[in-house]
């Protein structure tokens, strides 16, 4: 049964989520008032409180930004900025993010400018990004040498995705364990596709695995180290004017390749979502509704 948290003082949807010592943080993303955002909020588990977070942010305001960390790091960038999501608003500008020290660094720029929303791994000594694009494709997957600072285009990438359409900023994906699964996302209609990447040396194996149940764009994905969680996301273009909006949450169990229907979300479809696991328990909300509305809410469910 899922159970309301606190929430976030405004509506915000496709914005960049990632922890830190047991504590929630979301970057950027879309307001109630179509402005982008570039404020940076964190989520205190334990006491069900949103503070916003006191920083000298260097990045634009600018919707479905990238960020994970790794150790105490935060590793921050990307996305759009401006109205309209043509290749003139794409940011490449990457950072590193100290939360204790609250400093700052600018780090190589991102090798590509289709930098809207690509799925983002960590191995805890690389970084790799796997799509991303708005009104284009991008077809390559990139990894970024932490030590080095460095961004390195893999091989493999443009051959294996002959047998897997291209995705765009929707596609759903994460680390479950020591293991990288991508899927769904959008490229001429949504699509249903799974697939696990293995990373030798500098290239990508990829592997087909069980579709998901139905086919779908802009879903949130979360691992708990046994299962992955796929939450909401819409089906095709229709999110505004069909509320083709989805408000159920998958379970994929990597170790016998099985998806099955886990629970829904309280108050109806949503998209671009944030989510994450703290004790046990997956919190996941904020978002978009069926009529594009930025949302608040955020709920948690235990594990």
């Amino acid at each position: 049964m899922a159970e309301r948290c606190a929430d976030l003082p405004h509506g915000l949807t496709a914005s960049a989520h990632f922890m830190v010592d047991g504590e929630a943080y979301i970057f950027g993303g879309r307001t109630e008032n179509s402005d982008f955002s570039n404020c940076m909020y964190k989520y205190d588990c334990v006491q069900d409180q949103w503070n916003i977070v006191e920083t000298n942010i260097p990045l634009k305001p600018c919707v479905r930004p990238r960020a994970i960390s790794v150790g105490d790091k935060v590793y921050i960038g990307l996305g759009a900025y401006g109205k309209v999501l043509i290749d003139s608003t794409y940011l490449q500008d990457w950072w590193e993010w100290t939360p204790q020290s609250n400093e700052w660094k600018q780090l190589t720029d991102y090798p590509s400018n289709r930098t809207v929303g690509p799925v983002v791994f960590s191995d805890n000594r690389y970084i790799y990004m796997a799509y991303g694009g708005m009104q284009n494709f991008e077809r390559w997957i990139f990894r970024y040498d932490i030590s080095r600072d460095e961004w390195l285009k893999l091989s493999d990438g443009i051959a294996r995705m002959a047998t897997y359409p291209p995705r765009a900023h929707s596609a759903a994906g994460t680390n479950c364990g020591n293991r990288f699964f991508l899927g769904a996302g959008f490229f001429r209609g949504s699509h249903d596709f799974w697939v696990e990447m293995e990373f030798v040396n500098d290239s990508v194996i990829w592997h087909r695995r069980s579709s998901l149940p139905s086919k779908r764009h802009n879903a949130v994905a979360i691992s708990d180290g046994r299962y992955i969680y796929v939450a909401g996301g819409s089906y095709h273009g229709g999110t505004v004017t069909t509320g083709q909006v989805y408000d159920d949450i998958l379970r994929y169990d990597p170790i016998n390749d099985q998806w099955e229907f886990w629970g829904k979300l309280p108050d109806g479809g949503r998209e671009n979502m944030v989510g994450w696991i703290c004790n046990d328990t997956l919190y996941i909300g904020l978002g978009s509704d069926k009529y594009n509305r930025p949302c608040k809410q955020l709920y948690r469910i235990a594990l």
